[in-house]
């Protein structure tokens, strides 16, 4: 028998591939708990509505980006480079929750409460992943020591707004994204070599 986390992954993964497929306002609890041979009273005992499902569903998502950034991040030699990575990676991934939140909002659906609250979640976790990057780099000497708390709130207020910069110029469209990723990683190149100008150890 499976275990209750085990069996919240695979409803999860079934909610994820309905929502991608079908939308948010299509997507139904009977047709998630047929994927995964649930029924609606039984689903109920996992989620109590379509909305905490959803976003579950998001919040998973971006434990699963924040990982594949960590990964990255391993590969990646020097801060300027790991910190141009995680600002470039976390703007495609915040291009692709605007486009969620954009469809709800379009579908009359008031989970907006609950959406900024995920969003703030996911702002604070990634903000603290940034921090422990820049005291890395501290204590190795790359960079002066300073408050990494607001070094690092510099170059999300930075990366901010160049997403928002990004997010009207493709309009949300994933297939714009992908077409304009270059001038915004540059974007974020250039604006982290003038950060960083002010704060490396070199003289």
């Amino acid at each position: 028998m499976l275990k209750r986390e085990e069996k919240k992954q695979m409803i999860l993964k079934a909610a994820a591939e309905c929502f991608s497929k079908n939308g948010y306002d299509k997507t139904t609890l009977d047709e998630i708990g047929h994927k995964v041979s649930l029924n609606k009273a039984t689903l109920y005992y996992y989620y109590s509505s379509k909305d905490d499902l959803f976003c579950d569903v998001i919040y998973a998502e971006a434990h699963r980006f924040r990982e594949l950034v960590r990964v990255g991040i391993t590969e990646k030699k020097g801060i300027e480079n790991k910190i141009v990575f995680l600002l470039f990676e976390r703007t495609k991934f915040y291009q692709h929750l605007s486009l969620l939140h954009y469809i709800i909002v379009e579908q009359g659906r008031k989970i907006e409460p609950i959406f900024i609250s995920l969003r703030d979640s996911i702002y604070n976790e990634e903000r603290n992943l940034l921090i422990n990057i820049i005291k890395e780099a501290m204590d190795q000497g790359e960079i002066r020591y300073s408050d990494a708390s607001r070094v690092a709130d510099v170059f999300l207020k930075m990366a901010n707004s160049v997403a928002v910069e990004s997010h009207h110029a493709v309009m949300m469209s994933d297939d714009k994204f992908d077409s304009a990723k270059e001038s915004i990683m540059d974007d974020i190149r250039f604006t982290t070599k003038l950060i960083f100008s002010g704060i490396s150890a070199r003289p």
